[in-house]
């Protein structure tokens, strides 16, 4: 296990972590299912968080029973609907938008030396820390788009540690979502889930909300 002096980058999962915009994403997906007569839970809801687009449409899918009923350039098709809704609603983000505790917390880090990158399964993360006006924070972000494979593979996040030229036990991973935290963890990294810890059982670090995020806080509880 890394020891916590060690650490020197801190890599972010946007959603659900920097702002709500989970709220955005669910909205969207769930307008898909129901146009698909597919019922929507929190199971659901929980089963697609941190996924991307057609990784999230085929767990869709597969809950209704649909999954083997579209082609591949019909997924796309289906996605990109998503998207479009998604598009609409990112519009009204703002700074406001940002999470309790987390601009506290992007001070704490700067102020200290952390280097920090967003680590999120979104294409539009960029968009959204524009929106956020957080650019200053997140000159680098993880282009989700050029790697092979998504969370819960380990990618995205071995990607934002070379990207800030570290290595894995340099960095902390924070995610709200079952599949970031299997992906930080597959990465060897110390992971910090926020949110249900008996839903992130798997995180090394467990906080349930964002406010509890601060350098004090992860050292009392870093992993023996």
């Amino acid at each position: 296990m890394s020891d916590f002096a060690k650490i020197k980058g801190v890599l972010f999962d946007l959603n659900g972590i920097i702002t709500d915009s989970w709220l955005y994403h669910s909205k969207s997906w769930r307008e898909i299912a129901t146009s698909l007569g597919i019922t929507w839970s929190d199971q659901l809801e929980e089963a697609i968080k941190g996924r991307d687009r057609i990784d999230s449409l085929n767990v869709i899918l597969q809950s209704g029973g649909q999954l083997a009923n579209f082609s591949e350039t019909e997924k796309e098709a289906l996605a990109d609907k998503k998207n479009a809704i998604y598009q609409t609603m990112l519009d009204k983000m703002n700074p406001n938008d940002i999470l309790p505790g987390i601009r506290e917390f992007l001070n704490e880090l700067r102020k200290n030396h952390y280097k920090m990158i967003i680590a999120s399964a979104s294409a539009n993360a960029p968009k959204e820390i524009q929106k956020l006006q957080l650019q200053s924070y997140f000159p680098l972000i993880v282009d989700i788009t050029k790697l092979k494979h998504n969370k819960p593979a380990p990618d995205v996040f071995l990607k934002a540690a070379e990207m800030l030229g570290l290595s894995n036990d340099e960095c902390i991973g924070i995610d709200d979502g079952v599949v970031g935290v299997e992906s930080i963890n597959a990465a060897h990294m110390v992971s910090i889930g926020v949110g249900d810890p008996k839903v992130l059982h798997k995180a090394d670090i467990n906080f349930t909300s964002t406010k509890a995020l601060t350098l004090e806080k992860i050292h009392q509880a870093w992993p023996m």
